[in-house]
């Protein structure tokens, strides 16, 4: 009985300590450094804006790439902004009216 008392207090100590520590965590979704290199505007989806939180230490824009890769980007840099212009620029054209010309 006493065995089995300590096996079950250990396991429950283990649960506490992984939904404590391990769960929370946000760092597997959050961007801790930047990408060095331009990626083409033709392999990307979309983008997502990330703000400083506690476990995300930087701003950075999110590019959804195809695939289902996610490539960090500077802010600052030239380059992201003008794959934000691009990713605007591709969903104004899907969205925008058909004219039927006659």
């Amino acid at each position: 009985m006493e065995k089995c008392m300590s096996c079950l207090l250990t396991l429950l100590s283990v649960l506490l300590v992984f939904n404590t520590f391990i769960l929370p965590t946000e760092s597997a979704s959050c961007c801790l450094s930047y990408s060095r290199r331009p990626v083409r505007c033709q392999r990307l989806k979309g983008y997502t804006i990330q703000g400083i939180t506690t476990s995300c230490d930087i701003k950075a824009i999110v590019f959804h790439a195809v695939g289902g890769r996610f490539i960090c980007a500077d802010p600052a840099q030239l380059w992201t902004q003008s794959r934000i212009r691009c990713l605007k620029e591709t969903a104004m054209r899907m969205s925008s009216p058909l004219i039927d010309k006659k």
